[in-house]
């Protein structure tokens, strides 16, 4: 009994600290391809070496880190091909969960988009007076509602591989992507709206449009070298 104890401990230090890496990682903490030496990382996270290397073997398969032969590990890089690839595989999941969410419309998943496009607005208004001062906040919010919007699609494999992805696409919000005022916006309230009407057609158009708008916003050779 004691051992299945410790066991469980020890899996939820383990997954803990994978998600505080990876977090770390999505908001810049840790900037692409900086090494990810082991003696610091087990002063940073307060796990052994072999946790970490667990952990970072993960977050390799999960594409977020690099292994380099005969170097250890590094965060991986970005580029303009990779967000332009992650943006076309979010519209392409995203869209597909989105549509079974709303053919097994109920109401309380309604009540709790709802609920999550309301502390978004909030957000997203302050944004607009505040400018960025409450950014990662608002990111937090926005992937709620994002998150919301699939979760009534009925496939626990579908919702963890849109979180991957959207984790991914986040990533490269925090690093180079800006908050678009009016137009995300609207966006985000079309989105609820044609939702809610039960409108998939529609709301899949406003989500393309709302991907594809966030990555124009920005000069990514520039950004990207």
């Amino acid at each position: 009994f004691k051992v299945k104890i410790m066991d469980d401990y020890i899996k939820t230090i383990g997954l803990s600290t994978y998600e505080n890496i990876k977090q770390d990682i999505i908001f810049g903490i840790l900037p692409p391809l900086k090494k990810l030496k082991l003696r610091e990382l087990t002063e940073t996270y307060n796990a052994s070496v072999s946790t970490l290397r667990e952990i970072l073997s993960r977050l390799t398969g999960d594409g977020f880190v690099l292994s380099l032969e005969q170097k250890g590990f590094c965060v991986s890089p970005v580029s303009k091909s990779d967000l332009i690839e992650i943006a076309n595989l979010r519209i392409l999941i995203e869209s597909h969960a989105l549509k079974k969410s709303i053919e097994n419309s109920t109401t309380d998943w309604e009540a709790e988009l709802l609920s999550a496009h309301h502390k978004l607005k909030i957000y997203e208004n302050d944004m607009l007076k505040n400018k960025y001062n409450n950014k990662n906040d608002w990111k937090r919010n926005d992937s709620k509602f994002h998150q919301t919007l699939v979760k009534n699609c009925c496939s626990e494999n579908l919702i963890k591989l849109h979180e991957l992805i959207f984790d991914k696409y986040l990533r490269y919000q925090f690093l180079f992507l800006t908050f678009r005022g009016n137009d995300s916006i609207l966006e985000h309230q079309k989105l609820l709206d044609y939702t809610l009407e039960k409108n998939f057609s529609e709301a899949q158009k406003v989500l393309e449009k709302h991907i594809y708008k966030g990555i124009d916003k920005i000069d990514l050779d520039l950004k990207m070298r």
